[in-house]
């Protein structure tokens, strides 16, 4: 007897389906994002969805130009 679930989309015990797969890749990418302070657009337009429905959500463009304004815009202590 096999103790191996085979999970959803897998045709074998042990295969992994190939969603999973996505979804482990997109996670991994969304985490070296937060660590090299990189804006991530589809995890801002998630929360504002879940936490404010009732505000406007920036466009693409509008989201990546704040996102520059507040890390290199006017009022920021330069070294040079």
């Amino acid at each position: 007897m096999n103790d191996h679930p085979v999970e959803p989309g897998a045709s074998r015990p042990g295969e992994v389906a190939p969603d999973s797969w996505r979804t482990r890749l997109q996670k991994i990418r969304q985490a070296c994002r937060q660590v090299l302070g990189i804006p991530d657009f589809d995890r801002y337009r998630a929360h504002m969805q879940a936490r404010h429905p009732e505000a406007p959500v920036l466009s693409e463009r509008e989201f990546y130009a704040m996102a520059i304004d507040r890390r290199y815009g006017a009022g920021r202590p330069r070294c040079c």
